[in-house]
């Protein structure tokens, strides 16, 4: 028999085994895996996007609540407020307009008219890191500010699945927060064994509607593999996108130069572009184009981390 849920805001939670929780900007669902496999159940849920919809019915049974603008006076009482809102205001690859971003700036002030309705217990966010530094600092403060002056003892940390065995690598600025106080809480150590990590623990060996990569993606992954390795031992790779004119381009990759020189890359691909442009450029976006597609299932698997859902996104 499942233990009573604990009202909410009847004062410290003392019972853990089954708590209410919120998903908001659901996604493949992460979340509520996490959640549901400690025992906790999901009350609603929300997902602007009708494929992910789809896939999160079949796998879990609810059908999310599509725009978070006309749903979140839908959302019943619940005690912990999940929500990975979107990054692109945020994010170094976006706008970076933040809360001013035209499409998806206001989403935050969403999730706290949920707060402000329910007072759910916990509160766990997720973002791209750069919204702890966006704006000098600022929007973190106001986040945190929002949080705290709502009577929410918050904290937040940086964090790669890789980190703790999820073979991974995604930085992600993770937020939490409760009213009864962190003092028991702490983050999980990051120190997972990276030699024991192996992209073969989320493939699958039979994958349903898998294709055979040919030869000339194998030869992209090839050249992208020689890329790393030529580049490590000579310049630090950045840890941001590299933007390029020839983006979109859509014309064959002919053979580049066996050696690693910008100014013989510049040459190949017609990517001249306005005298700033190298080829270099060109081959990266090209080349992540194609290794991103070949990557796709495999994604979907490691944005939960789980390998027993009824159904994957690759059978949609």
């Amino acid at each position: 028999m499942r233990r009573p849920t604990p009202a909410v805001g009847s004062g410290i939670v003392t019972d853990f085994s089954s708590l209410r929780f919120a998903d908001l900007f659901a996604g493949l669902g992460g979340f509520h895996v996490a959640l549901d496999s400690l025992g906790h159940r999901c009350v609603f849920s929300a997902e602007i996007d009708p494929v992910l919809r789809d896939l999160y019915e079949r796998n879990f049974g609810i059908r999310p609540g599509a725009d978070i603008r006309f749903c979140w006076k839908d959302i019943p009482p619940h005690d912990i407020l999940c929500a990975g809102f979107p990054c692109q205001p945020f994010s170094k690859a976006g706008s970076q307009k933040g809360f001013e971003c035209p499409d998806s700036g206001d989403l935050f002030d969403y999730i706290l008219n949920v707060v402000d309705k329910h007072r759910p217990r916990f509160l766990i966010f997720e973002n791209v890191p750069n919204i702890l530094r966006h704006a000098e600092g600022k929007t973190w403060k106001r986040i945190k500010t929002s949080l705290s002056g709502r009577g929410y003892d918050v904290d937040h940390t940086e964090i790669s699945p890789h980190q703790i065995g999820v073979p991974q690598v995604r930085n992600r600025a993770i937020i939490v927060a409760s009213l009864a106080g962190l003092a028991h809480f702490s983050w999980p150590k990051a120190d997972f064994p990276q030699e024991q990590l192996s992209i073969g623990s989320v493939l699958e060996e039979q994958p349903y509607g898998g294709d055979m990569l040919s030869d000339q993606y194998i030869e992209y992954l090839e050249a992208w593999e020689e890329f790393l390795v030529r580049t490590r031992s000579i310049i630090k790779l950045p840890s941001f996108p590299i933007w390029a004119m020839e983006f979109g381009s859509d014309y064959p990759i002919y053979h580049a130069p066996s050696e690693f020189d910008h100014r013989y890359l510049g040459r190949c691909l017609r990517a001249i572009g306005d005298g700033r442009t190298t080829g270099m450029e060109a081959t990266l976006y090209q080349t992540e184009q194609r290794v991103l597609r070949c990557k796709f299932r495999a994604s979907a698997r490691l944005a939960t981390a789980h390998s027993k859902l009824p159904c994957k996104l690759s059978e949609v």
